[in-house]
């Protein structure tokens, strides 16, 4: 929650900046495209698996440097390794029990801060910075859990590194690797669990 906290703050003083700032410096715009994500740990499957991506973003650019706050939908899937029931055997239900592994299908809304520099005039942007994820539900494909809610933790930090090329006609592409820094296991074992994703995406920006 405490991330949570720290990365709304940081969006709210992007956006309140803006308020200072040229119209022809502001960006809004949308996005959509492909993340590509895996969750890895000792009883993971720690595979990749890919879904759609889409959302907002709103920031300010300057010549050489610019800051942007994303608001972005994603899904994501995690399924359990062979030995998830020995080690997790107290979380999982009776019908998971008879099962080799189980998958979970998850919804989540994510709000990366980054800070992007200018490397190429008018063309290469690259940036960083942090993002927090939040998981807004939980589909439990098998039935292989008894509470989804005390194996995953509600939400993850990350960090964000990525490129986008500005094209005509106000579009842009872009892609990200997204590396986890907090741990998403719930639970009393101790297994820790970091997902990480590639993004890639396809912009448009309202305003140039």
């Amino acid at each position: 929650m405490k991330s949570c906290k720290l990365l709304a703050l940081c969006a709210a003083l992007c956006i309140g900046g803006l308020q200072q700032v040229n119209a022809q410096n502001l960006l809004l715009g949308i996005k959509a495209g492909a993340n590509f994500d895996k969750t890895q740990g000792d009883n993971l499957d720690g595979k990749f698996s890919g879904y759609f991506m889409g959302g907002a973003f709103l920031g300010v650019k300057f010549t050489k440097v610019k800051v942007q706050a994303d608001l972005l939908f994603s899904q994501s899937k995690i399924t359990t390794g062979d030995n998830f029931v020995n080690a997790f055997g107290n979380y999982v239900t009776e019908k998971g029990q008879q099962l080799r592994e189980g998958t979970f299908k998850m919804n989540e809304l994510s709000i990366p801060v980054t800070v992007g520099f200018n490397v190429l005039p008018k063309l290469l942007w690259i940036h960083a910075g942090p993002q927090y994820t939040g998981v807004v539900s939980i589909n439990d494909v098998d039935g292989f859990v008894k509470e989804t809610k005390n194996v995953f933790k509600s939400g993850y930090l990350s960090g964000v590194v990525g490129a986008e090329l500005m094209l005509p006609f106000n579009l842009q592409v872009g892609g990200r690797y997204i590396f986890g820094i907090s741990d998403r296991n719930n639970t009393n074992v101790s297994d820790t669990w970091r997902t990480s994703h590639f993004q890639v995406h396809v912009g448009y920006s309202f305003l140039n």
